[in-house]
C-alpha cells in the first residue's frame, strides 16, 4: 500500500460523536489516513475499530496494547513515521528532504510541491482542499497555485475553533458560519466538483 499523500489531523473534541463526525466526514471525502495526536490516545481502539480496511491509522504516540494493521504506523522519537509493515517515512525538516510535510508546513505547501514533497499532514478539516491541490499540482502547477492563493491565506489565519466549525458546517449547512467557514467552504464546493475525482 502506497503511503498516503494528505495524512488527516483528528482534533479534539469534548465527546466521542464529535471524533465520530470528523471520521465520517473523512470518509466521505476519501481520507486515506488519519493522524491522532497524543492527547487523543485513549479513543485509539474505538477509531481503528470503526475504520475502513482503505484507511491508515497513524499514532503520534505509540498504544502498546492496540493491535494495528500492517499499514498503520506510529511517529517515532518525533522524526519517522513507521508502518507495522516496516514502510518508513521521515517528518521533512527541510523543502527538497523527500520527507512527510507536518502540519506546520502546510502553510507554504506550495513550496514543498516544487521541492518534490507528495506527502503532507494537515487538519482533518480541510484535508478535501488539500487533497484536490495535491491531485491537481501533476497536472497543472499553474492551477494548483492559484487555488493554493485562497487557501494559504485561509490557512495562515485559521483557528481551531474555525477547523471545528467546518465540521458543524458541513453536517448542518444552514447554520450560520463566519466569514472564515464561508470562504473555505466556497473554496471546498469548487475544488471537490471539479478535481477531487482525480
Amino acid at each position: 500500500m502506497a503511503f498516503p499523500g494528505i495524512i488527516s489531523r483528528l482534533h479534539p473534541v469534548s465527546s466521542t460523536e464529535e471524533l465520530a463526525q470528523q471520521r465520517l466526514q473523512g470518509e466521505q471525502y476519501r481520507a486515506e489516513a488519519f493522524w491522532l495526536p497524543a492527547l487523543m490516545s485513549s479513543h485509539a481502539s474505538e477509531l481503528l475499530a470503526a475504520l475502513p480496511e482503505s484507511c491508515s491509522l497513524f499514532l503520534e504516540q505509540a498504544c502498546p496494547d492496540l493491535a494495528l494493521r500492517s499499514h498503520d504506523g506510529t511517529l517515532h522519537n518525533n522524526e519517522q513515521l513507521i508502518t507495522v509493515n516496516g514502510q518508513a517515512i521521515a517528518l521533512a525538516t527541510t523543502p527538497g528532504d523527500g520527507g512527510l510535510v507536518p502540519e506546520s508546513g502546510m502553510c507554504e505547501m506550495a513550496d514543498w510541491l516544487e521541492a518534490g514533497h507528495r506527502h503532507f499532514i494537515c487538519s482533518a478539516a480541510v484535508q478535501p482542499v488539500a487533497r484536490a491541490i495535491l491531485n491537481i499540482w501533476p497536472l497543472d502547477p499553474y492551477l494548483a497555485r492559484h487555488f493554493l492563493m485562497t487557501f494559504t491565506p485561509l490557512l495562515q489565519s485559521a483557528t481551531q475553533a474555525d477547523y471545528l466549525a467546518v465540521f458543524a458546517t458541513r453536517a448542518n449547512p444552514a447554520s450560520p458560519h463566519s466569514d472564515w467557514v464561508q470562504a473555505y467552504m466556497k473554496l471546498e464546493k469548487k475544488l471537490h466538483r471539479a478535481y477531487l475525482d482525480h
